[in-house]
């Protein structure tokens, strides 16, 4: 009689570890970049400034060695043929919403200037397991933005001066932005477009969003998706 294992990782958490190392390095670059190596004296800044041009380099052969080997062994999402509808089956398709959930957050964060940001997969997995309401697509998006933010699935550590939104809110308009898109009607869009249109659209509603998340209020967050899907 075989052995059973124990204990299998599954897809999301080994996609998050190795973001999360990649992550790391590129902050470790960043910490060192910042110590200002042409305030040294003329021979020693030298050195430095080569040793941070090799890091830079270093890096970014670390970056597309993780990028590829996810791409590789996990395959690749096709961002435009994924609705939350769809997912809204009976018994639910976590593992699907938290692969599209990363894609699509990835592209929200960029336009809204977060350059380095590290997103939990595994976070949008457990928060879609965990919203049973699932009648109306906008109720559930709704009990799903809120769980999301309770499971903190962004982590963001620079934010371009010129975002429309503050380091502690980016996160709740990108939550938002994220599942607005997902509700809306791709048919024959351009999803990068419809993205960028869903995050805009966000961006404008931010206050009444952040009241929403402040009061848990999911009544509120139903109805404005229900009313600005359709304007993706």
């Amino acid at each position: 009689m075989g052995v059973r294992p124990q204990f299998t990782p599954d897809a999301a958490q080994l996609k998050d570890a190795l973001r999360g190392l990649r992550y790391a390095f590129w902050r470790g670059c960043d910490a060192v970049q910042g110590t200002a190596p042409t305030k040294l004296p003329p021979p020693a800044s030298r050195i430095a400034l080569t040793a941070l041009r090799e890091m830079g380099l270093l890096a970014r052969s670390v970056d597309q060695m993780l990028s590829s080997v996810v791409h590789t062994v996990f395959g690749e999402v096709t961002l435009g043929s994924h609705k939350l509808q769809d997912m809204m089956v009976p018994g639910g398709k976590s593992e699907e919403f938290s692969a599209v959930f990363y894609e699509t957050m990835k592209i929200v964060l960029s336009h809204l200037g977060a350059s380095r940001a590290l997103v939990s997969q595994s976070a949008g997995r457990k928060a879609f397991g965990q919203v049973t309401l699932r009648d109306a697509p906008e109720q559930f998006a709704a009990q799903l933005a809120l769980q999301l933010l309770r499971e903190e699935p962004v982590r963001i550590d620079y934010l371009d001066a010129h975002s429309p939104v503050s380091k502690e809110t980016v996160a709740q308009v990108a939550v938002f932005s994220v599942l607005l898109y997902l509700l809306s009607d791709r048919e024959s869009g351009d999803y990068a477009k419809m993205i960028q249109a869903a995050t805009a659209l966000a961006t404008a509603l931010q206050d009444e969003i952040l009241q929403a998340f402040r009061t848990q209020n999911g009544a509120v967050l139903s109805s404005l998706f229900a009313r600005y899907a359709a304007h993706v």
